[in-house]
């Protein structure tokens, strides 16, 4: 029972558990291998070999089970109270005379949660017998950090683990709710029997693999975690699943996209798979060492090769989806959403989806708000940008209408405050789209080539009701630093196309003429296309009069 100054700790507040519940063999102290030397020991003494994944086969399950099967092996001349008698007594020899065996990272973790004044509860499968002698090891080296202890002998077996019976009977000693407490478990059976009682469960690697499930995080053991880091993984636990346009949700899951990063900054874009495979010419990367985990953590290939391991973020997505097209590029639709000046609840006009890769930044940038009318004429292309904007947002938007149809043919009335042309030949769709774009709307033309690019800006000028084009082109370069080495990556991403950004007059209004002539032979006898309406081809070679 708690006494009334350990009461007094076990209020549940919002920001971290109320208690933490530790399994014993496996998770707090590395007593496994003293069981599994033990049944191997008293089976070899009978002539019978067990292999290691039988014996891995009963952690965490209470002993009646193994003690059973050990039997049952042995034959008739060993009763199950025989065998069980044998591995108890052999079991308590070793936790007698050995040193306390910590798993890794543990005394820290003890410490800081004792300084907290967090409550804290061993909850285990094995005998009190067998667990005392480690348990007076604890006392005489760091003091009892424990509030109570429940052992096999507080159950019956029809409670004991996987049952919920071990969890519950520890949180009512504590005082405190089961589902504001933490569990520290390492065997498939304890993870049952903690999940199955309401607690919130971080699982650590032990000789079973315990695998994802409600409210479970699971890291590789607990070396390098604080208190911090642990109410961390407890909110984790609870963090309902989310599209990658939120960020993702809680621990990765199965069917997620994720983006690998190798020591030499190369991203490799994969979905988990339960039982998948990542090949690598250094070895395999198992999809079940990242599923029920925290992104941000490091993966290491059989061969030693160690990947970061994060949800990608909007611009990975992006250059990583599957595509039909090609998509226009972050550092284009970076540049389009604020050249373009998309905010917030505005109508927007887009031409070209492919796959969609200006789709999904152009959704996010209106909001729920906004409404994104997206032309592209080929079904295939509209099929793919669909699949890809469901898969980054969780649904297809309710803010988002793609049509799969000719502009010029298809379009509506609809006003709209801004649009971007993504094709072959915008130039020729510069009237249709002027039609419903609104005094001071914003055209933003996306094009790859300078002859493409010329012939918009000169569209523009010649119908007169535009401002006058401004076109540019980005590029990006990323720089090394470390230490007094600092000098430019290797690595520039260079052109991938041209913006043009002009905006929409009034009905009616025609833009100043520019004082400012072109270049001679600009628009000269070689040229054919559009021509500013103050420019004929005879003024266009007619020397100034400065020059003559």
């Amino acid at each position: 029972m708690s006494t009334p100054r350990e009461t007094s700790l076990h209020t549940s507040t919002a920001d971290r558990f109320s208690a933490v519940l530790w399994d014993f063999d496996g998770t707090l102290v590395d007593t496994e291998p003293r069981w599994a030397e033990a049944e191997l020991a008293i089976l070899a003494s009978h002539g019978i070999a067990w292999d290691s994944e039988k014996a891995s086969s009963f952690t965490g399950r209470p002993m009646i089970h193994v003690c059973e099967a050990m039997a049952s092996q042995i034959g008739e001349s060993v009763t199950v109270d025989d065998v069980r008698h044998q591995l108890l007594t052999m079991v308590s020899t070793f936790n007698r005379e050995r040193d306390v065996p910590w798993c890794p990272g543990v005394l820290d973790l003890l410490t800081q949660i004792r300084q907290a004044g967090i409550p804290m509860a061993i909850v285990t499968g094995s005998p009190r017998a067998v667990v005392e002698p480690v348990l007076e090891a604890m006392r005489e080296g760091i003091g009892n950090p424990f509030d109570t202890v429940v052992t096999a002998d507080d159950v019956t077996e029809d409670t004991a683990k996987p049952a919920p019976g071990p969890y519950l009977l520890a949180a009512e000693r504590l005082g405190v709710d089961i589902a504001n407490c933490l569990v520290i478990e390492d065997s498939p059976a304890g993870t049952t029997s903690a999940t199955t009682a309401g607690a919130a469960v971080l699982t650590v690697d032990g000789l079973a693999e315990v695998g994802p499930g409600p409210r479970r995080v699971h890291r590789p053991n607990l070396a390098g975690l604080s208190l911090a880091d642990m109410i961390t993984l407890w909110h984790l636990a609870d963090e309902p699943a989310a599209p990658v346009a939120n960020g993702g949700g809680g621990v990765l899951r199965a069917g997620e996209r994720i983006t690998l990063t190798d020591p030499k900054g190369r991203k490799h874009s994969i979905v988990l798979q339960s039982g998948g495979i990542f090949h690598t010419t250094k070895g395999a990367v198992r999809h079940d060492d990242l599923i029920g985990g925290p992104q941000g953590v490091v993966v290491t290939s059989v061969g030693g090769l160690e990947f970061l391991a994060m949800r990608p973020i909007l611009s990975e997505f992006t250059v990583s989806m599957p595509r039909e097209a090609a998509i226009i590029y972050p550092k284009e639709a970076a540049q389009i959403t604020m050249w373009a000046d998309i905010f917030p609840g505005a109508r927007v006009l887009e031409a070209g989806v492919g796959s969609g890769g200006l789709s999904i930044p152009l959704l996010r940038a209106i909001g729920p708000n906004g409404r994104l009318y997206s032309y592209e004429r080929r079904q295939e292309f509209a099929d793919v940008a669909r699949k890809n904007v469901e898969s980054f947002y969780g649904e297809v938007p309710s803010t988002w209408d793609l049509n799969v149809c000719d502009l010029v043919a298809g379009i509506t009335s609809e006003p709209i405050d801004r649009a971007i042309l993504d094709m072959l030949a915008p130039w020729e769709c510069v009237e249709t789209v002027g039609k419903v774009l609104v005094p001071g709307g914003v055209l933003c033309c996306y094009v790859a080539t300078t002859t493409q690019m010329g012939l918009v800006m000169d569209t523009l000028r010649a119908d007169g009701g535009w401002t006058e084009p401004q076109a540019t082109e980005t590029t990006t370069r990323d720089w090394h630093a470390e230490g007094l080495a600092i000098r430019p990556a290797h690595g520039t991403t260079g052109h991938t196309g041209f913006l043009v950004i002009s905006r929409r007059l009034a009905p009616g209004v025609t833009a100043p003429i520019r004082k400012r002539r072109p270049a001679p032979g600009a628009y000269g006898p070689d040229y054919h296309g559009p021509r500013p309406r103050n420019i004929t081809e005879h003024d266009q070679w007619r020397l100034p009069k400065e020059e003559k």
